[in-house]
């Protein structure tokens, strides 16, 4: 199997769990208003919240895809609104559960006089259903026990009805706040893989021009071959490979890197690290102009 064939496969998959959980979400969401089941609605927010999951899932195989690798550096511009975005839908989803429990929580305080409709028990149903068949899965996370829960509300508080049993009418908003804590629990997840892949984002090279030019005029560097800085939160760190005349020794390369090191660290405050690697000049390259190949003698830096 090719890597693009794999990316491909994963991206599908993707968009089947972005696009089939966002419409299990709205037929929920709309049975739920509609025979005002707290679970459902509770049920509805956390299948949203697999779908935002599934977003970010989403994101993630694209760029992958796009850049080649899925260690590939991810510029910080691209980066950071993925990240963001991520989080806003996680919070919002987190608002809505908040809401919905507080809810559940006044239901219960005032009293349930009635159970929802049997529509919303039909609707549970055939989700979890349509979730097992269309997406089924051998392990059983968290989305397996919310929809069990949201069953057992429903269906048993409507049990409630032909029995006689006003208490079983509680077990529709109680199965709310159960479905409430696993939506907290899912978005904080997308919430926090999204934070945790912005944190080392590729710095633009744009954002580079003047690291590489204060290298550049350096004593001892013929040229940088690679030049490339990554976000750490506030700070970042950088990776240098510099060419120097082959014919000096190792120990003269090698102090060569430490004063590049030492003066872009003290130069560029935000810089916590810094590794200079260095490779002898090829004086094959036609674009570089600051080494002479036939020189045959030249002064060492340390004497």
């Amino acid at each position: 199997m090719t890597a693009n064939h794999r990316y491909a496969k994963a991206e599908s998959a993707a968009w089947t769990g972005l696009i089939g959980n966002a419409c299990i979400a709205a037929v929920k969401a709309g049975v739920g208003v509609s025979t005002g089941s707290k679970s459902l609605l509770a049920d509805a927010c956390r299948s949203a919240s697999e779908a935002a999951a599934s977003f970010v899932s989403l994101t993630g195989v694209r760029r992958c895809r796009q850049l080649g690798s899925p260690y590939a550096p991810v510029p910080a511009s691209r980066g950071r609104s993925e990240a963001a975005t991520g989080v806003i839908a996680s919070l919002l989803l987190m608002i809505v559960g908040l809401e919905i429990g507080i809810s559940a929580i006044k239901s219960i305080a005032d009293g349930v006089d009635d159970a929802p409709g049997w529509p919303a028990a039909a609707a549970v149903l055939v989700a979890f259903l349509v979730k097992e068949v269309g997406f089924g899965s051998k392990e059983r996370g968290l989305d397996f026990y919310a929809s069990l829960a949201a069953l057992v509300g429903t269906g048993g508080s409507m049990l409630g009805r032909p029995l006689g049993m006003h208490l079983l009418y509680y077990l529709d908003p109680a199965a709310s706040l159960i479905i409430v804590v696993i939506v907290f629990s899912s978005g904080y997840r997308v919430a926090s893989a999204s934070v945790m892949r912005s944190r080392f984002l590729e710095v633009e090279p744009s954002d580079l021009s003047e690291l590489k030019a204060v290298v550049q005029r350096m004593e001892g560097v013929i040229s940088i071959e690679v030049l490339r800085a990554r976000e750490h939160g506030h700070y970042a760190v950088a990776e240098v490979v510099i060419s120097v005349n082959p014919r000096i020794s190792v120990l003269e390369g090698n102090e060569i890197a430490k004063r590049v090191r030492e003066f872009i660290m003290k130069r560029f405050n935000h810089m916590t690290e810094v590794t200079v690697h260095v490779e002898p000049y090829d004086p094959g390259y036609p674009y570089k102009t600051n080494y002479d190949s036939t020189q045959e003698h030249s002064t060492t830096l340390l004497q």
